[in-house]
């Protein structure tokens, strides 16, 4: 598993040669590829060859790429590598709508004590009452708890007059620092065989990613932290110091069945255990992420 996050903000030229990333700009940087885990292109000047975008999805390397507004928008995603996909497939469009309910349950549970603990570790108010939304989440959230959660929480993190449409530096960082986790879980989903389009809550026809955007929720909170924790909210843009570093929150620490292990380590751990959740049509042995300081995770 690679433990290298790149991110490449001037124009340059991507190649593989012997198995290295060729980083061609005003001297050639190799890397490699093995030692990969994502790429992040932010600049609209960088040109890949076909054999390197396949060689990476070979490789199991998540490549995002930016817009005009140096904002992630697309992913490329490898596609066939699990020896057994069908079966994958089989157990997940066999599952029960009660086994979705108590899945998106106990997902929506976790993300809003994380929101908890992320309110408690900014020294923020309402620790107290979003535990308290937390025990009320029923199956399939229909009453709402996650809506009234997100609404306090934020108010909260930031300020009252906060909204999530605004178009604010805070908000810059938090969609940036969402699209980046979405995409390692998008790659691990492929990687384990699942058909992303298929969620657990998420049904848009339009979102090939809907499974992604269900098991992102309680790793939000680690996005908000870092944002909360990081972010002046008097610059103007989204910094490249603030896309690297958001980028590197793929190694913070995450605390995932009684365990420390990176994000994306957290996120794979998250994926194995929905494929077992699937087969066996229970949400038992579902791992999810609980929020902790972010600090680096340091390999024993």
């Amino acid at each position: 598993m690679g433990f290298r996050n790149i991110y490449i903000e001037n124009p340059a030229r991507l190649s593989i040669k012997n198995h290295q990333l060729i980083i061609s700009q005003d001297q050639d940087i190799s890397i490699p590829v093995d030692d990969i885990d994502s790429i992040v292109i932010d600049s609209l000047q960088c040109t890949l060859t076909a054999p390197t975008i396949s060689f990476l999805a070979e490789n199991q390397v998540v490549l995002y790429t930016c817009n005009k507004q140096h904002m992630p928008c697309a992913v490329l995603n490898p596609l066939g590598n699990h020896s057994r996909k069908l079966v994958i497939l089989q157990n997940q469009m066999g599952v029960t709508k009660r086994f979705k309910d108590r899945t998106w349950q106990k997902i929506i549970r976790q993300k809003v004590l994380n929101q908890a603990r992320c309110l408690e570790l900014t020294s923020s108010p309402n620790v107290a009452e979003l535990n308290q939304l937390a025990t009320q989440v029923l199956e399939g959230d229909k009453s709402f708890r996650e809506s009234s959660a997100a609404a306090l929480y934020f108010r909260s993190l930031f300020d009252t007059s906060f909204n999530r449409r605004h178009e604010t530096v805070h908000n810059a960082a938090l969609n940036y620092g969402y699209a980046i986790v979405r995409g390692a879980i998008a790659r691990d989903l492929c990687a384990y065989g699942f058909e992303p389009a298929f969620g657990i809550h998420h049904h848009n026809e339009l979102n090939a990613f809907n499974l992604a955007d269900d098991l992102i929720e309680p790793f939000r909170p680690y996005v908000d932290l870092w944002v909360a924790q990081n972010v002046d909210p008097e610059e103007k843009v989204l910094t490249s110091s603030y896309k690297r570093d958001l980028v590197s929150l793929l190694f913070t620490e995450v605390k995932i069945d009684n365990e420390l292990h990176s994000l994306t380590n957290a996120i794979r751990k998250t994926v194995s255990s929905y494929t077992n959740c699937c087969r066996n049509n229970t949400t038992t042995n579902l791992k999810l992420p609980e929020l902790v300081p972010l600090r680096p995770h340091e390999y024993e």
